[in-house]
């Protein structure tokens, strides 16, 4: 725990606590804008904690961080804003003027030039990292992903845009995928028959094994209630003349095979219980295995293997920042030592993405889990946005819905948290760490950078533990549902 201390002394404490000095300090957390549009104006400063602010006349609280705020609704014209502060000896004032300017009417919206898809026809063969998304994707998450890939599947470009090719996945289907995934090659795309399928316990998993001429391209997703795993193979007819599965399965309740379109064959995969603890889809060869995890021997924290991310990290991603300067990347890191010591005080072992502040890779965080077989895997972040004055709250996200309970049972526990509103549980999140289908995962914005009631939570070493133990109970509910569900089963 020494490099908690560490990180938490250095980072978090913002100099929250230091005793008020007989010379008022003050400073804009933000430079105020001479002239807005906007008749709603948030006006934040710093001074020293214990300090009295009094703005226009109103006191101010003035948090253990040292910021204040006001909310101001402008005038036409000149707002004089006048700033109060004093220490009980010494009076600090501050006349601050911010003019408001209506705009006569709204500026024409201006167009995006549109970006043309050319038409092409050659052939891509995939390499590592490779994943096909549905749409060419605009915003700061990128194009929605429909999987991840294995290497050397060869596939038809029928288009270009930017950093992305079109692919031809059937008759009537096509996905994007990014260049850099992928390289030229000679071979060709074909039309191909499936073989014989097989599904047998591997151990730690059921392996659903089907025989193909060569490498295709495919995708996977769930359906709950009941839990069912579909991954399509496109380019592919049926052949499958018989399915032998083993009787000693784990996991699989069965697995039917469909051809759902000419060019389009569908492995159908039953569970036989109702919570899903991941799979993966990868070759051998040229046979497409997709490896169903069983469930742990005890579905409990004890024993577990559950991977922590702190989001964020090193001197190019510090993420959100609050007024105070306080960084996300920093917080981040404290709510997940803390959550890592309660995990493993009740016998889980941790495996952390990140143990520093240092930055890393979105695929090196996913290989860290992934070499380490995890259980499963939870993300801490803190968001941004909002008022400033106001707590804005916290928030749990997945990708897939077979994690949507995950991230609810996160969610009701940290809403249990004093002042802390519920901003909302979202799902089909394409946040790189939830795309994973091999265990259960989920992401939790835990409060507001940018609200000063929240940095000012964010600022206490006590407070982030209290962040973790509601995380920690969170998970205890979800494994709790787990076993409930698999005893009546």
């Amino acid at each position: 725990m020494k490099r908690v201390s560490i990180i938490l002394s250095a980072f978090l404490l913002v100099g929250a606590f230091l005793p008020a000095s007989a010379e008022i300090s003050f400073k804009e957390a933000r430079r105020h804008q001479d002239t807005v549009s906007s008749s709603r104006y948030y006006f934040v400063g710093i001074t020293d904690p214990g300090n009295k602010v009094i703005m226009n006349g109103e006191q101010v609280k003035v948090y253990k961080t040292g910021t204040f705020g006001k909310e101001y609704r402008l005038a036409k014209g000149d707002n004089p804003i006048i700033i109060s502060i004093s220490n009980g000896k010494e009076t600090l004032k501050q006349n601050i003027n911010v003019h408001f300017k209506q705009r006569d009417r709204r500026p024409e919206p201006k167009e995006t030039p549109e970006m043309e898809i050319k038409e092409r026809n050659f052939c891509v063969e995939t390499a590592e990292g490779a994943y096909l998304q549905y749409g060419t994707g605009e915003d700061r998450l990128g194009g929605s992903k429909m999987g991840y890939l294995d290497e050397g599947i060869v596939m038809r470009v029928s288009g270009e845009i930017g950093d992305l090719y079109r692919i031809r996945l059937s008759e009537t289907r096509f996905a994007f995928i990014d260049k850099e995934y992928t390289q030229p090659t000679q071979k060709s795309d074909k039309l191909v028959n499936t073989n014989s399928m097989s599904i047998y316990n591997n151990g730690k998993c059921d392996r659903v094994s089907i025989s193909l001429p060569e490498r295709l391209p495919y995708v996977s997703w769930t359906q709950v209630d009941p839990t069912i795993i579909n991954v399509d193979i496109y380019g592919a007819m049926n052949n499958s003349n018989w399915i032998t599965q083993r009787r000693d399965l784990g996991m699989v309740e069965y697995v039917d095979a469909q051809q759902v379109e000419s060019d389009i064959f569908r492995i159908v995969i039953k569970l036989k219980e109702k919570y899903s603890w991941g799979y993966s889809v990868k070759y051998n060869g040229n046979s497409l295995v997709i490896d169903v995890k069983h469930s742990p021997a005890q579905i409990c924290v004890d024993g577990m293997v559950i991977g922590l991310d702190a989001g964020h990290g090193g001197p190019r991603s510090y993420g959100a920042v609050g007024a105070t300067g306080l960084k996300e990347a920093h917080v981040n890191l404290g709510i997940v030592y803390e959550l890592k010591k309660i995990l493993e005080e009740k016998g889980a072992k941790v495996v952390l993405s990140r143990k520093e502040d240092v930055g890393i890779d979105m695929s090196d965080r996913k290989k860290t889990f992934l070499d380490n077989d995890i259980d499963l895997m939870i993300s801490i972040h803190n968001n941004a946005g909002g008022s400033p004055l106001v707590p804005m709250g916290t928030s749990t996200y997945y990708k897939h819905i077979v994690n949507r309970e995950l991230a609810a049972c996160l969610l009701d526990r940290m809403t249990e948290l004093e002042d802390v509103p519920n901003y909302g549980l979202t799902g089909n999140f394409n946040f790189s760490l939830n795309a994973p289908t091999e265990y259960p995962n989920a992401l939790v914005e835990c409060l507001f950078m940018s609200s000063l009631p929240d940095e000012e939570k964010l600022s206490e070493p006590g407070y982030l533990r209290k962040i973790a133990q509601k995380v920690a109970l969170g998970l205890e509910d979800y494994l709790k549902k787990v076993r409930e569900a698999k005893n009546s089963d």
